[in-house]
């Protein structure tokens, strides 16, 4: 043996060891206090068989996010090392330690203080300068001692002993992932289903957070929606449309299973439909049919995959910037406790700072960011290559004009010059009822940029529907709708929560027949989870007995009624509902949300069990007379007891047959 080759090795044997003390805290440290603390939210919507494999996801997405620092690490170490640089490897170990601190503190910290914004009803001012200052701190008082004294040394050997246990432990559970596939869960679509050309074509477009009252099409003052107007001339138009629920999950979910929240159990962002809602969904049956079907999402949260419909999806495309978006549809497809990996503090961390890394480097201007060429591109050319022996169903969801609300030149700025408020990070405001603290000229300036958001998501929108029934044809149903709108009033911003308000729920539903040439419109109340009831009946399609929705067309009319097809509105007796219940578990009783019933031109709003919202007011029923009053100001509860009474019978009798526990 040369001399001095051991010495190398213990050299190498060091540098490795010292740069593995991030990974190991992180893996054998921070992960198990981070997801400990999240238990208790995870079992709102995961079982407790499914923990397992969550807790192995955010492994996996941990060690892979680790690598390559913990390369780069050992590597300098080694070279510091061997030349001699002996303070500059003392100060690189101290920032290693560091780091270990750091990621050992921060999880229990940023819990405190979510749960201070969440559950006090007065959140402390500053807090993400409270949050960064006590991270430092915490952090720095930790790894001083640990890395400078000679106690503290071998107290950090036993800590990284321990934490080596816990992270082999923690890599067992990756055991499990090869079970928690979709796919073990779904009947992938069939592949070789005959020809059938008499069935329409089908184009469900999809914009996030479109308010139809932001809309010209739906009377707004501002000239949002030129080209869906134009659009809307040769289509049927639903004056009174309803989401379902109030957020991206919980809307597209009831849009693609025919079901509401309380049916599906999409109830928080992070979750997805059961298994029986997803076997029965409207891609599936159309799948079965022999369509062929395919889908584009330019918002993960709205991605097929990650609501665990993608077996139903022979092409799929998402995330264009998929390191910089929280909860990536396409890593869904294999992991799909991906998004629930996701929450842990040192995951979200590093989102972010990759977030911020690629939108530097890669989107021009900072307000690409939701760029709708990015999902029509892909789609128009799916179309071009698909085999039209078989007819087509592709679905498209755009994501403007869903905060940030700054849309690129020419559109930034032609509903208001002034120049605050014009890019991602300035037009992205406080929600619910947070919102209260923002002043009128600063409300002013975002519901500007909302609309020029419209106008810009209007423009590609419009130019996407005419590419694509150029390519499939007369024969072609399309479907234009939201998942939800987005609140700019009653001191209540943006969407989701316990808001129910009409520019949240009240969407746009436009309906082009095959054929159809001449515009109408339709003033009574319709939902969501009408639309693919209506769907599969111009497909031919029985509607599966979950389905809660009903078709729009009369009965018997189909593809084949060609231009003499007419869209028969719901009776106007009939009651739609809107609710939100992420503050209930998915699989308890629905105990804790808000709930809306519409029935002719009254609307109430019953709100159930306690609710933790930052800055939440207390809140009562809430009854309005839609016909004279469309702004929501009055509430006519304490004068209309009797229309009170009737309409909250409704509602129990309804949760009574749908919000029970699941079995």
């Amino acid at each position: 043996m040369k001399p001095g080759g051991g010495g190398g090795r213990a050299v190498a044997h060091t540098a490795w060891r010292t740069a593995l003390l991030p990974v190991l805290t992180t893996l054998g440290v921070a992960l198990p206090l981070g997801f400990l603390a999240r238990v208790g939210q995870y079992l709102y919507y995961l079982k407790p068989a499914e923990l397992l494999p969550a807790y192995a996801t955010a492994w996996l997405i941990l060690a892979a996010l680790c690598l390559v620092p913990f390369l780069l690490a050992a590597l300098a170490l080694k070279l510091l090392q061997l030349g001699g640089l002996h303070r500059s490897r003392h100060l690189l170990v101290l920032l290693l330690v560091w780091m270990a601190a750091l990621l050992t503190v921060g999880p229990l910290l940023l819990d405190a203080v979510i749960w201070f914004w969440t559950f006090s009803p007065h959140p402390p001012a500053g807090i993400k300068s409270v949050l960064k200052i006590g991270l430092a701190a915490a952090s720095i008082g930790l790894a001083l001692p640990l890395a400078l004294t000679h106690r503290g040394r071998k107290s950090l050997q036993s800590v990284q002993r321990a934490a080596t246990v816990c992270a082999v432990l923690g890599a067992l559970a990756l055991i499990s992932l090869p079970f928690s596939r979709w796919g073990s869960a779904v009947t992938a679509p069939l592949g070789d289903a005959p020809a059938l050309p008499a069935k329409p074509n089908i184009v469900l477009l999809t914009i996030d957070a479109l308010s139809a009252q932001h809309m010209s099409l739906y009377g707004a003052k501002r000239p949002t929606t030129p080209s869906l107007d134009a659009f809307a001339r040769g289509a049927t138009v639903f004056d009174r449309a309803y989401a379902n629920g109030n957020f991206t999950t919980a809307g597209i979910s009831s849009i693609l299973t025919g079901t509401r929240p309380w049916t599906h159990r999409a109830l928080e962002i992070f979750s997805w439909p059961i298994a029986i809602a997803r076997r029965v969904s409207l891609p599936a049956v159309l799948a079965r049919a022999g369509y062929r079907t395919g889908y584009v999402a330019s918002n993960s949260f709205a991605g097929a995959s990650r609501l665990g419909l993608g077996p139903y999806f022979g092409f799929a495309r998402s995330d264009a910037l998929p390191i910089s978006v929280p909860c990536p549809d396409r890593l869904a497809a294999v992991l799909p406790y991906e998004c629930a990996a996701e929450q842990l503090p040192p995951i979200m961390l590093v989102r972010q700072l990759w977030g911020s890394l690629q939108a530097d480097l890669f989107v021009e201007g900072g307000n690409h960011h939701y760029d709708p060429t990015y999902a029509i591109r892909p789609a128009l050319a799916w179309l071009a290559s698909a085999d039209k022996s078989r007819p087509v169903f592709l679905w498209v969801h755009l994501f403007p004009p869903h905060a940030p609300y700054a849309a690129p030149p020419p559109w930034l700025g032609c509903f208001d010059s002034s120049p605050s408020a014009r890019d991602a990070d300035s037009t992205d405001p406080v929600e619910f009822y947070a919102f209260s603290a923002l002043s009128p000229e600063r409300i002013g300036v975002l519901e500007a940029r909302y609309d020029e958001a419209v106008l810009y998501v209007d423009h590609y929108a419009g130019e996407f529907l005419t590419q694509a029934l150029k390519q499939l044809g007369p024969n072609t149903v399309v479907v234009v709708t939201a998942d939800h709108g987005e609140s700019f009033r009653r001191d209540y911003g943006g969407h989701g929560g316990p808001g129910l308000y009409e520019p949240i729920i009240h969407v746009p539903l436009i309906i082009k027949l095959p054929h159809e040439s001449e515009g109408r419109r339709i003033d009574a109340p319709v939902e969501q989870i009408d639309i693919a009831p209506t769907l599969a009946q111009l497909a031919g399609i029985a509607p599966p007995s979950l389905w809660e929705g009903h078709s729009l067309l009369e009965p018997g009319d189909t593809a084949g009624a060609g231009p003499s097809a007419r869209a028969m509105p719901l009776a106007a007796s009939e009651p739609v509902f809107s609710m939100n219940f992420e503050e209930s578990p998915r699989r308890a009783a629905l105990t804790n949300g808000s709930i809306a019933v519409i029935d002719g031109h009254w609307k109430l709003v019953h709100y159930l069990g306690k609710l933790n919202y930052p800055q939440i007011p207390p809140l009562r029923d809430e009854l309005f007379d839609l016909a004279s009053d469309p702004g929501e100001t009055t509430n006519r509860a304490s004068d209309e007891p009797d229309e009170v009474r009737r309409l909250t019978a409704l509602l129990s009798s309804e949760l009574a047959r749908h919000g029970g526990p699941l079995p």
